[in-house]
């Protein structure tokens, strides 16, 4: 074997058959082609959102490259050396027109590096999941619950290679790993997915354990890696609450929202709150941006976020995205906000919100003026609103007990609750709609998904689709957005929208960054036709 090739980053992204010839019908064979290539790859820069509300552009790309340079610059140090650093490509402010609060970093790679092989003593080596393997791509370290196999003797200190093991197909149809974690390496041939892990080499690193000590512990650092395939910039605790990492699709679609100031703007599908506070930070604070998701930990993730960027425009919710329109019986959409102040969650509004809408009842705004009565109201209707307490909830206080608190309960904080909202209540509704994410990168594996699983994500987000029309007011706007590459998740939603609604019509996008949309038909073996 050429060993040039086996310690390399090489990696062939495997599809369902079915799907393969369904994207090389829509793509064409050389497009889709590039495509699966770029995929399994890092982007090679960085995107970075500024906080305007805090900084400015010009003042983060002087701190960062004071960062960068690892030195205690003065600030007018840091200036005069803003744009020899700006001519070389390393940080750049957006040209994109409108994006000026858009900063980019480059990175590099591929890089090719020296494992130290020689013919009678193999590198001391460490095999990762893939998904470990993408987050390693995309900057970060290996930490413990990532680690699979790692080759005997290994001791903290060492420089060991890092290789990736990514699902083979297995005897009953499906895929899996084929190798138990702990195994043992040798660097031979007899070794556990010797010949499949070739070309899948993403770095080199220290163990910061040994190899007990790695599969031991339940959390931890266990490789430094110091020398990889892809170098990108970490921003971990980076400037906190003044930038913001996102991918550039995800800023363009907040902005091709448009969101205007005074305007009740309504997040669908809002975690982990990227383009949450996108949006709050492009009202500048003055409006009502209203996050929702399914998933309590998520919502309490967004007030997170939202706090640290400090915006103060946004209410979260609990709620299903596919319950997002009140039913007629159902009592009013806002969950009551007397608490607010007292445990710390976002959920609070201004005077001035009030004012512009007037479906918010006039206990709400008492509410935030700390009226005594609503508190108790709300504790006397906890104490009596249960006098039968299921198993589930009995099996589910024993594992609270066992277990202990969550993450988000141990911060004290909760996620309001809701039923709901009115048709015609939002100016502006974003769908960020869950998909496929087939065009997340980088990604090493795709063949989990199936012509079927692709159609019920199709399916599942038209759904979402027909709660956001009756919740948008009439005149008002609907941005669709997904991360995937499947055209029946994106323009297929697109057709299905304009043939169902009449009164929709297409808007155009600013900014629009990319090619125009696929057009065409397909027929799938069954008969249905997309």
């Amino acid at each position: 074997m050429d060993l040039s090739g086996r310690y390399s980053y090489s990696p062939l992204l495997r599809w369902n058959p079915q799907v393969e010839e369904y994207f090389i019908r829509a793509y064409g064979a050389d497009h889709f082609s590039r495509i699966s290539k770029a995929l399994t790859r890092p982007s090679c820069y960085s995107c970075i959102r500024v906080n305007t509300l805090k900084t400015t552009t010009d003042d983060v790309i002087q701190k960062l490259l004071a960062i960068i340079q690892n030195s205690g610059s003065s600030e007018a140090d840091v200036a005069s050396s803003v744009k020899g650093r700006l001519q070389n490509g390393t940080i750049s402010e957006s040209q994109i027109p409108g994006l000026e609060y858009v900063v980019f970093v480059k990175g590099s790679g591929p890089h090719t590096i020296d494992y130290g092989y020689e013919p009678d003593k193999p590198p001391k080596e460490v095999i990762v999941s893939r998904k470990c393997a993408e987050a390693v791509l995309r900057g970060a370290q290996v930490y413990v619950p990532g680690v699979m196999a790692c080759s005997s003797h290994v001791e903290k200190g060492d420089v060991v290679a890092v290789s990736v093991a990514v699902e083979q197909p297995t005897l009953d149809g499906g895929w899996g790993l084929g190798i138990t974690r702990g195994t043992v390496l040798q660097g031979s041939q007899t070794d556990p997915y010797y010949f499949e892990r070739s070309g899948l080499y993403i770095g080199q690193g220290t163990a910061m354990m040994s190899r007990a000590g790695i599969f031991r512990a339940s959390e931890g650092i266990a490789v430094d890696m110091h020398n990889r395939i892809f170098q990108l910039p970490s921003f971990y605790d980076v400037l906190e609450g003044e930038i913001f990492l996102q991918n550039l699709p995800s800023i363009v679609t907040a902005h091709a929202l448009d969101p205007q100031k005074g305007e009740r703007i309504l997040d669908m599908c809002a975690a982990p709150g990227g383009k949450t506070t996108a949006i709050a930070s492009l009202l500048r604070d003055e409006g009502e941006v209203v996050a929702v998701d399914r998933s309590h930990n998520k919502v309490m993730d967004i007030q997170k976020l939202a706090a640290e960027m400090g915006l103060k425009c946004i209410t979260t919710y609990k709620l299903d995205a596919l319950k997002a329109v009140r039913r007629k019986n159902e009592s009013n959409d806002e969950p009551n906000m007397c608490n607010s102040k007292d445990n710390n969650y976002i959920t609070s509004q201004t005077s001035d919100s009030m004012k512009l809408h007037k479906e918010v009842p006039s206990i709400a705004a008492e509410g935030l003026n700390g009226d005594k009565s609503c508190k108790e109201k709300v504790s006397n209707e906890k104490g009596v609103e249960r006098t039968y307490v299921s198993k589930a909830d009995t099996r589910k206080n024993m594992r609270r007990m066992r277990n202990g608190p969550g993450r988000n309960q141990c911060l004290g904080g909760r996620a309001e609750n809701s039923k709901g909202f009115s048709p015609n209540s939002f100016d502006r509704v974003l769908l960020d709609a869950p998909c496929s994410a087939l065009g997340l990168r980088p990604r090493l594996f795709a063949a989990e998904e199936t012509i079927q699983s692709l159609r019920n994500h199709g399916k599942y987000q038209r759904r979402m689709f027909d709660q956001a029309v009756q919740l948008v007011r009439p005149g008002g706007i609907i941005v669709y957005s997904t991360c995937t590459i499947n055209p029946g998740e994106n323009e297929a939603l697109v057709r299905y929208a304009l043939d169902r609604y009449k009164f929709l019509s297409l808007a155009p996008q600013h900014p629009r960054i990319g090619g125009p949309g696929l057009v065409g038909r397909y027929e799938f073996p069954d008969g249905y036709v997309e």
